[in-house]
């Protein structure tokens, strides 16, 4: 796989090729004579009966391929928008897309209509996504996916009912009180009980009060439930939808989809739905084609917020194997859940997941305080560091449960420690080592470059983002509360939240123009001309007024920590701060590399076939299997100790990289400073408070 500079030099060549172009055409239109006027002089005829063919050529070109059209105006316009709402979008894994044929692309869904913009602007092939028909019928985002040549696909959930009665749930025979199945129920239809994301397929109905539950499809636990309100979801034949899909895959076309069925702001995958499952077996098994699915890992940084920061990731492609294919023929049941777990395998392959928020915080505070201050990780390395650390963190939490060992209990209340300091103090992790020093220079460049980029910003930003921007902080918290109680499975309802805000602005900001393109008709002097040159100059300074906004608040948090010393009580911890954060730092250095070869393969190897690793650790006797290799690994001798690269019994020497724990390993010696290692913590009361110093 080449790596991210090398994909940016390639960029760089097609960008510099067009730009030749672009300034050869300038130049043949600027000189006396132009080509095609020298042609039709030499031929004694006008020069724009040239003109005419190619007109007629180009509208059959428009008429021919309005599609394609219409889907890179879209794929243009959409990219425009993310470069204003998000600070930074790195792609990684690339070249895991299949160059030629159908693909289906297969996403985790954390941030509603955003994910399938992000796809859609960095997949390599045009996209058709399978959208909620509700999505579909929307005003802005259905224009869109109508051009965008999405399928509507109509949810049973979106026409959920609350039915009478209550019910309770055993196995698969349901009881109700006060109900009345045989008027309000058939067959195929699903129950959900209030508050719960969990859906039962009805197979027969006995009585008014009684009825059966399909086998083919989740079951509730055999325990009788608590008697609750449920709610019906009723059948819906998708036949035609999947032959929509057919008909796309069959034509080379590629498809996009979701397969946890709903956006949500959870740290993990939701359950996946059979749809894809059934989309990639059906065209093996009615046209003998197999499509790859290309995984999509959408790593939100912030990303319900402005400026924030995403990592796409593309795995390698998934295909119906051989002996799968044979056994949808026998057995499609099986055939489907052999095939979704393969689906989701290579799905946790491209994120960064924890059992919750708080875990993640404390992955990636660890992650941070693990490398080394100036060594810049690509996005491929970051997220394999990231990775790393929140499998180990998942493994010693299955290892230990509720009895950890103290020196893991310490090193977790540091960390937790060290967070709530710099929310209290306003403070970035990458801040804290420049607290001790005193550079007054650098101090008034930032005051007068602040000063500088607020004063140009502070014009367009007022008239031309302010308005818009506090209408959409408005509504979408509104939206987020009504999301938010109306969902089974939402935390925060954060996913919302962005896509809300784009979706009003790109109304809004265009109508706020208008507006002001009126006034200006209306109440002043200027000509139409001037009027016009003002209304197309908005996107330029509207944009201008982003950039230069983001700087201010740039130099904005830079000062915070110099007007934070202005209280004495902040003053006083911010003092002891960075030398906090260094003994922590090897502190978590030394835990690591205690506790490395527990972790296996994410501790030793150079590099992690991360698909490889979710396969094995998809089950909690596989996750048993790899604790008991690893356990048996340390038993037998470090494996760092004698054969690796560059590495001898000292560890002196190593080779070049950034991606294991391991510093005898090739792939740390950039990743940390072997140099302020500090030799294994021994497992005392309170092994990592002692706050010495290391040798």
């Amino acid at each position: 796989m080449p790596s991210r500079s090398t994909i940016e030099v390639i960029k760089a060549d097609k960008n510099q090729n067009n730009l030749a172009y672009g300034l050869i055409v300038v130049i043949l239109l600027a000189i006396d004579p132009n080509p095609v006027k020298v042609i039709a002089a030499s031929l004694g005829i006008p020069s724009r009966w040239f003109a005419y063919p190619c007109l007629v050529m180009l509208g059959h070109l428009f008429l021919t391929h309005s599609r394609e059209f219409l889907y890179d105006g879209v794929r243009v316009f959409f990219r425009s928008i993310l470069s204003i709402f998000f600070r930074q979008v790195d792609i990684v894994g690339i070249d895991n897309i299949p160059k030629h044929g159908p693909v289906i692309f297969s996403g985790n869904h954390s941030n509603q209509f955003v994910d399938g913009i992000m796809v859609l602007t960095t997949a390599q092939h045009r996209v058709g996504f399978l959208i909620a028909e509700k999505s579909y019928n929307h005003p802005v985002v259905g224009t869109f996916a109508k051009l965008a040549g999405a399928v509507p696909v109509t949810r049973p959930q979106d026409s959920a009912k609350l039915m009478q009665g209550t019910i309770v749930m055993s196995g698969r025979s349901v009881k109700g009180q006060e109900t009345a199945f045989i008027r309000e129920l058939v067959p195929g239809d699903k129950l959900r009980l209030k508050g719960s994301a969990d859906q039962f397929k009805v197979e027969s109905i006995t009585s008014d009060t009684e009825l059966t539950l399909s086998e083919n499809g989740p079951l509730p636990p055999p325990s009788p439930t608590p008697a609750s309100p449920f709610e019906k979801l009723g059948k819906v034949d998708q036949s035609r939808v999947y032959n929509a899909v057919f008909e796309h895959l069959k034509h080379g076309k590629c498809i996009g989809i979701f397969p946890e069925g709903g956006s949500h702001d959870r740290t993990d995958l939701l359950p996946l739905k059979v749809g894809i499952a059934l989309i990639a077996c059906g065209m093996v098994d009615k046209y003998n084609i197999t499509v790859p699915i290309v995984p999509v890992g959408l790593n939100y940084f912030r990303g319900h917020r402005f400026r924030g920061r995403v990592v796409v990731e593309f795995g390698p492609p998934i295909r119906v194997p051989e002996e799968l294919a044979e056994l949808y023929k026998t057995n499609r049941r099986e055939a489907y859940h052999q095939f979704l777990t393969n689906v989701e395998e290579g799905m946790r392959a491209t994120l960064v997941t924890a059992p919750d928020y708080h875990a993640l915080h404390l992955v990636y505070t660890a992650r941070r305080l693990f490398q080394k201050d100036n060594w810049i990780p690509s996005p491929q390395e970051k997220m394999d560091l990231n990775r790393r650390f929140a499998e180990g963190y998942k493994i010693l939490m299955n290892k230990y449960g509720d009895h950890r060992p103290a020196a893991l209990v310490e090193l977790e209340r540091r960390l937790n420690d060290y967070q709530k300091t710099l929310h209290t103090l306003g403070l970035r992790d990458y801040q804290v080592p420049t607290l001790e020093q005193d550079d007054y220079l650098k101090l008034c460049y930032t005051i007068a470059h602040l000063f500088l980029v607020l004063t140009l910003a502070m014009m367009p930003s007022l008239v031309l983002n302010a308005p818009v921007g506090l209408i959409a902080r408005i509504v979408s918290s509104r939206e987020q509360k009504k999301a938010l109680a109306a969902s089974r499975v939402k935390i925060e309802a954060r996913d919302v939240v962005m896509s809300k805000k784009i979706t009003l602005s790109i109304v809004l900001v265009p109508t706020l123009w208008i507006v002001y393109a009126i006034l200006l008709l209306r109440y002043t002097s200027l000509q139409p001309s001037t009027v016009a040159v003002l209304f197309f100059s908005c996107p330029l300074f509207s944009y201008l007024g982003v950039m230069a906004t983001e700087a201010g608040m740039v130099d904005a948090k830079d000062l915070k920590p110099v007007v934070m010393r202005l209280s004495p009580g902040a003053r006083k911890k911010m003092a002891t701060l960075p030398a906090e954060r260094a003994q922590l730092q090897r502190e978590i250095r030394a835990y690591i590399h205690q506790i490395g070869p527990e972790l296996g393969s994410l501790y030793t190897d150079k590099t992690v076939k991360w698909e490889e690793y979710v396969r094995k650790s998809s089950s909690a006797a596989d996750l048993q299997s790899l604790l008991n290799e690893a356990t048996q690994t340390k038993m037998q001798g470090s494996p760092t100790a004698g054969g690796n690269e560059g590495g001898g019994g000292g560890g002196e020497g190593g080779g070049r990289g950034a991606r294991s724990l391991s510093h005898n390993s090739p792939k740390l010696s950039h990743a940390t400073d072997r140099r302020e290692t500090p030799p294994p913590i021994r497992m005392t009361q309170n092994p990592l408070a002692t706050g010495k110093k290391d040798a």
